[in-house]
């Protein structure tokens, strides 16, 4: 399994407009090593087919303290949003990610 980098980013306050509804930047928090993965036969059986079908799985090396503030990961140039942090291994995390509608 080939790691890459991977990019996290927290959602932060930046300005406010002529609302004074607050304007968001992502700002970055971390780089650490990671890789989407494929689906388990499982999991298939189990999930709602919507969420299989916007959703991947990422398996990183990044804290979990970085994940919980992260709003928004970039692999390969893709930018992707962190829906959940589902497992905390030892030395991995497991998180679903959903991808930017282009």
């Amino acid at each position: 399994m080939r790691m890459k980098p991977v990019h996290f980013f927290a959602l932060e306050v930046v300005d406010r407009d002529e609302l004074n509804n607050p304007i968001y930047e992502p700002v970055p928090i971390g780089s650490y090593k990671g890789i989407l993965t494929q689906w388990s036969l499982e999991e298939i059986a189990v999930m709602d087919r919507e969420v299989l079908e916007t959703h991947q799985k990422l398996l990183t090396d990044a804290p979990r303290s970085v994940l919980e503030r992260a709003e928004r990961v970039e692999i390969e140039g893709v930018s992707y949003a962190i829906t959940d942090l589902k497992k905390d291994f030892r030395r991995w995390r497991l998180c679903h990610v959903k991808a930017d509608e282009p």
